[in-house]
């Protein structure tokens, strides 16, 4: 029999699950890739928080792209699924319910990486993603290399500053006694790591002189993560003679005389005796 307490109940029911149906459900999920920007065949760690809100886990699940690779599922034995993806080598030892490891990373698996959590009846599910990026750094700093020293007013300046292969390509710069006299542009992504070069052919004139010297110096960057920087001073015709430090023949010649008139008073004086 349907009385006023039946339908008083069923109201308040309704009222909780429109109204508080999702303050009572999964929330905060959160993807952090630590570190993000990866160097090539050294390990990253993913890690997946959420707030629950009080509900049942039902499973987590990691993917690279669309493809799932990981799966951690509390209900099920084992509670833990890989599947196959070229490139993605994962640390069982450290990977878990909110993380998941991997090592010996390649550039191949560069690119968006998410986590979804679902939780148990009634289902709720969230998910984030986010970039990893695989880079190999430059195994040696920038070097630089220059013809036709020394040079002057006039002379033409060959020069050429190197930096060994790298993904992506090092961004290179040449600064004359600290003015910028060439840079090179960013290039296309590559496959495989590239050695940037970056040649300089300029006319030297009075006003890249700094009290007769020339410095140059090249700085190879890969983004925020990687500078070096190389300088070399070139040999220049008007680099600073050293004073030299002279005698006063004069006063030299005088010494050596009152010397000898010493030497022969005593002489005389040892004969007398």
């Amino acid at each position: 029999m349907w009385t006023m307490t039946s339908g008083l109940i069923v109201g308040v029911v309704f009222f909780v699950v429109v109204f508080f149906g999702d303050a009572l459900s999964l929330k905060n999920v959160l993807l952090t890739i630590e570190p993000k920007v990866v160097q090539r065949f050294n390990h990253s760690v993913l890690r997946c928080s959420y707030d629950l809100e009080g509900d049942a886990l039902y499973s987590v699940k990691w993917y690279r792209g669309r493809y799932e690779f990981y799966r951690y599922t509390p209900s099920e034995y084992p509670s833990i699924k890989t599947f196959p993806f070229r490139g993605i080598n994962i640390d069982g030892y450290n990977s878990n319910s909110t993380q998941v490891a991997l090592r010996d990373i390649d550039f191949s698996i560069s690119g968006n990486f998410s986590c979804e959590v679902t939780t148990d009846a009634p289902f709720s599910t969230g998910s984030d993603t986010k970039t990893m990026v695989v880079v190999q750094l430059p195994e040696h700093p920038p070097t630089i290399s220059v013809e036709g020293e020394p040079l002057d007013y006039g002379d033409t300046l060959r020069a050429n500053c190197s930096s060994s292969p790298s993904k992506p390509k090092a961004t290179l710069t040449l600064t004359l006694n600290n003015l910028t006299v060439a840079r090179s542009s960013a290039s296309p992504s590559q496959k495989h790591p590239t050695w940037s070069d970056l040649p300089l052919l300029m006319v030297l004139s009075e006003a890249h002189f700094s009290d007769g010297r020339l410095v140059l110096q090249c700085v190879s960057e890969i983004g925020a993560i990687y500078r070096e920087v190389a300088v070399l001073k070139l040999g220049s015709v008007r680099d600073p003679v050293p004073e030299r430090v002279t005698f006063n023949s004069s006063y030299s010649d005088s010494a050596s005389r009152t010397m000898l008139q010493i030497l022969l008073i005593i002489s005389m004086l040892l004969m007398l005796s």
